[in-house]
């Protein structure tokens, strides 16, 4: 019964942490040894990571076709970045695609309360 979930900036994991900086170093080296395979580099498996985050939190809130939720993703990044933008779910981004621009939080305060009082 979520109906709004908040995902403020983009939960990297620690990256000092020594078991994720020896994984990453793990698969730079695979990648570079097997640049012709489908290895991928210890900087895209940390974003990997953070974006994997992002998806879990925001599919708690939608379970099956009939469910709804507002999302808020308060990170400028979510829409300034591709790379970040094309990690997020197909379904969000198809609900999102009018959402990249940039509007006053009234705004987006209204277009909310819309949204809520057209499932009512």
């Amino acid at each position: 019964m979520a109906r709004c979930v908040v995902v403020a900036g983009l939960p990297y994991p620690d990256i000092t942490d020594p078991e994720l900086k020896e994984k990453m170093a793990s698969m730079d080296a695979s990648a570079s040894i097997h640049r012709h395979n489908s290895s991928i580099t210890g900087q895209a498996y940390y974003h990997n990571l953070c974006m994997r985050a992002v998806n879990q939190a925001v599919g708690r809130a939608i379970r099956s076709a009939s469910d709804y939720a507002a999302i808020l993703l308060l990170d400028s990044r979510y829409v300034t970045e591709d790379r970040i933008w094309s990690g997020l779910p197909h379904w969000l981004k198809r609900g999102a695609a009018n959402q990249r621009q940039h509007l006053p939080f009234e705004r987006r305060q209204e277009e909310m309360a819309a949204f809520f009082d057209s499932k009512k």
